[in-house]
């Protein structure tokens, strides 16, 4: 708590010395969902097209009226808004030619571990002063994380063995080990099979091989399942349902979008590895 005082106290500092940006742009789906939590939403001049799209945005149906990009920077200037934000890998050539045309433009990286989503909250709410509410949205996410960390250690004192599973996506691939969902996993109490076989970010495993390592979980992610093509047909395949495994189906985002929806993928985790 100490630590986080000490966080707050800078960051409003910064904050009381610096107006914040009235007129703000996003081009990133996963920024998009952050500021709408983050800032009063008439302040929000341009959002990215995806966060309107009911099958990759879960506030698809909250940002009507809200003006949309395609990462084009004609799309922006016009706006003038006072900043931009992009993700680690958006529209390269878009961010390049605005930050030419002297716009200013905020980079916001993309975390690669659990302890990177609350710092990118609170970079994000300093830099649209809103310190506070990022603040109470990165306690909130490690309370939801400490909560499973501790169901795993009361779930370990009553298996001999913490359980094995796969977290399955589309395609026929399983994550691995250097991920946000290895580490949940492992704070959950199981044993990521794909990390144990070497494997580490995404990596595609045959029906055959899942099947003969004989999971007792398999996770995936709701969002995943649901959304109709070639590719998720994998998960639909007969041998999966009949394979005796328990299936645990999570909240889609994680691997999109993790600092909107960590809390509720730990907390959806936890119960259904108790049932």
């Amino acid at each position: 708590m100490g630590f986080l005082f000490l966080i707050l106290s800078s960051l409003a500092y910064s904050q009381a010395t610096q107006t914040p940006p009235q007129r703000i742009a996003s081009l990133n789906i996963c920024i998009d969902q952050l500021l709408w939590e983050l800032v009063p939403h008439e302040r929000l001049v341009s959002i990215s097209y995806l966060t309107a799209h009911p099958m990759w945005s879960p506030i698809a149906a909250q940002v009507r009226g809200i003006p949309l990009n395609h990462g084009l920077a004609e799309e922006i200037v016009p706006l003038k808004p006072d900043v931009i934000f992009a993700g680690e890998f958006d529209a390269p050539e878009a961010v390049a030619l605005l930050e030419r045309l002297g716009n200013p433009v905020e980079r916001i990286p993309l975390p690669r571990k659990l302890g990177d989503i609350n710092q990118q909250i609170l970079q994000l709410g300093q830099l649209v002063g809103a310190t506070e509410k990022a603040l109470a949205m990165t306690q909130k996410n490690s309370a939801q994380v400490a909560e499973l960390q501790a169901a795993a250690r009361q779930a370990a004192n009553t298996i001999q063995q913490p359980l094995t599973a796969f977290w399955y996506s589309s395609n026929g691939v399983v994550i691995g080990d250097g991920t946000l969902e290895h580490e949940l996993m492992l704070l959950a109490g199981l044993r990521n099979l794909a990390a144990e076989r070497g494997m580490f970010g995404f990596n595609q495993l045959d029906l055959e091989l899942l099947l003969s390592a004989k999971p007792q979980i398999l996770i995936i992610e709701e969002g995943t399942a649901e959304a109709f093509s070639l590719a998720r047909e994998y998960l639909a395949h007969p041998a999966l349902s009949n394979a005796g495994f328990k299936i645990v189906r999570l909240p889609a985002g994680l691997s999109g979008c993790a600092a909107s929806v960590l809390g509720d993928v730990a907390v959806a985790l936890k119960e259904e590895l108790a049932k």
